[in-house]
């Protein structure tokens, strides 16, 4: 993630909170937010989690696309109004924009909405996922890039306790 890509979902995120669109930012970005010193480079995307909605995911993609967010899914453009069958089974809405990703999941496999929100709390405006919880979803699901986050937080708790 480039320092314009992270300015850009900064923007992006305080504007749908603005409008009232429900979401909760989760990932290595959300990480990030929370632990400035965990390096762009491991950062490749900014994921939130949103209720399964029609009514708020067509809110998102509005937003999204009013602010010039190419939204698509799976890989098809977005045109509203979206309907849960539309939505079903296909897990999240991906947003581009000067290369920038985004992706809106509405399905989670390992967390429901309100498991998530409970686990959510805000930061600097902002409602994410406690860094516990990424770190816990993060060696659930064990992709190398979530391993190669894990490795590098373990290797900065152990040098703050070492200092």
């Amino acid at each position: 993630m480039t320092a314009a890509h992270e300015r850009l979902y900064l923007r992006t995120l305080h504007l749908l909170v603005a409008a009232g669109i429900p979401f909760g930012g989760l990932g290595t970005f959300a990480l990030r937010q929370q632990c400035p010193t965990l390096p762009r480079s491991l950062v490749a995307d900014c994921d939130l989690l949103l209720p399964p909605d029609p009514a708020s995911l067509n809110a998102l993609t509005d937003r999204l696309q009013t602010s010039g967010w190419r939204v698509t899914l799976w890989e098809q453009p977005v045109t509203l109004p979206l309907s849960a069958a539309d939505l079903s089974g296909k897990y999240y809405l991906r947003a581009r924009q000067a290369g920038a990703v985004l992706d809106c999941a509405y399905e989670n496999d390992f967390l429901s909405w309100p498991e998530f929100w409970a686990n959510c709390h805000w930061h600097h405006g902002l409602p994410l996922l406690t860094p516990a919880a990424i770190l816990r979803q993060k060696a659930q699901v064990g992709r190398p890039a979530d391993r190669a986050v894990l490795r590098w937080w373990q290797r900065a708790a152990f040098s703050t306790t070492n200092a």
